[in-house]
């Protein structure tokens, strides 16, 4: 889906918007936000939000990371009344984005991506998993990061549904996971680990079944000091 802006002023003043939300004046912050939730009213300006997070490169990341907050909050809110054409527009541009040369904004298509998949169920994004999944053995550090960091807000945020999925995506994630103790790269091993610790206490059967390669890679980081 190849969407744009249907005009360049209109972006820009959304781009005002957010930059004024930034003002340390409280009663312009009131201003601002008044404007943006009347916004909402209009259907693509969840489109445009994205549109910010994701495409305008040379923007500020803290504007960036703003639109893509709001969109958050939006989605968080009335997802389900969003339309499809807009849904799938969101989603195609966070996996555009997970390899984002700014750890913000990466950590922001994360917060995204997990927001939906609380509001919308793995089912209703039958893509995503597995794209986050291939992405883990790229080259590009910037790509295998943002995917990580999303698959563990994912764990964090909806550990049961990926425990009870019919897919059963949990007994391929996990020995990944796992796997990746041992990146060369710190931040890689932490995400890593973080994903495999929402699985510890419920003792999910996809852990319990590599639970020796799992104490194996473990009792190797026991003198990690990259973290």
């Amino acid at each position: 889906m190849n969407w744009q802006p249907v005009q360049a002023n209109d972006i820009q003043q959304i781009l005002t918007l957010l930059r004024q939300s930034q003002s340390p004046d409280t009663q312009v912050q009131r201003q601002v936000q008044a404007r943006l939730e009347s916004l909402n009213q209009y259907p693509d300006f969840n489109k445009y939000l994205v549109y910010i997070l994701t495409k305008l490169l040379d923007e500020q990341e803290a504007t960036r990371s703003l639109s893509g907050l709001i969109l958050k909050n939006n989605a968080k809110s009335h997802y389900e009344k969003f339309p499809d054409d807009v849904r799938s527009y969101i989603k195609q541009e966070c996996l555009s984005a997970l390899g984002d040369r700014s750890p913000l904004i990466r950590a922001t298509v994360g917060i995204l991506i997990t927001t939906i998949v609380t509001k919308g169920l793995l089912e209703q994004w039958p893509t995503l998993l597995e794209h986050l999944y291939s992405c883990l053995d790229s080259p590009d550090i910037n790509l295998c990061e943002g995917a990580f960091g999303a698959l563990q807000k994912i764990c964090q945020d909806s550990a049961d549904q990926l425990e009870n999925a019919p897919s059963q995506p949990l007994n391929v994630l996990v020995p990944k996971f796992i796997q990746f103790f041992l990146h060369s790269h710190p931040k890689i091993r932490s995400h890593a680990i973080a994903c495999v610790n929402e699985f510890i206490t419920p003792r999910a059967s996809a852990l319990m079944t590599n639970i020796d390669l799992f104490l194996e890679n473990l009792f190797q980081l026991a003198n990690d000091t990259g973290f």
